[in-house]
């Protein structure tokens, strides 16, 4: 068993995603109504402010996970082109794994009030 996870490491983000958020998230992103959130409409708008960004990285399963800050990076990257319904805007950055270092540490103390927060105020810079 032990070895089966040491293999996770070093899998192209799409296998990553399949062995550390499709349980939860589904195939295609879309969560499960009213347990877990879709990422299908969120991760284009969260990935374009930094909380937004820095919300992506500190939610438990992204930040407890055990990828390292690379395979997080290239996974979230890989994410917001693969499963997102909305296009990325030109000049959009990629997440880096410095990126995911400087916010991983700290926890989110209520990822869904913060997700609420970030949701309305997406919703009200849209407007």
């Amino acid at each position: 068993m032990i070895l089966m996870i040491n293999c996770a490491h070093g899998y192209e983000p799409r296998a990553n995603y399949m062995l550390n958020c499709m349980g939860c998230h589904v195939e295609d992103g879309s969560g499960a109504s009213g347990k877990v959130p879709s990422l299908r409409n969120t991760l284009v708008p969260f990935a374009l402010s930094p909380p937004g960004r820095r919300y992506l990285v500190q939610v438990p399963g992204t930040s407890q996970s055990m990828l390292s800050d690379t395979e997080i990076a290239e996974l979230l990257n890989w994410m917001m082109r693969s499963l997102s319904d909305l296009s990325l805007p030109p000049g959009t950055k990629d997440f880096t794994a410095a990126e995911v270092t400087s916010y991983r540490s700290e926890r989110l103390k209520d990822p869904a009030a913060t997700r609420a927060h970030l949701l309305s105020t997406a919703l009200t810079t849209q407007q």
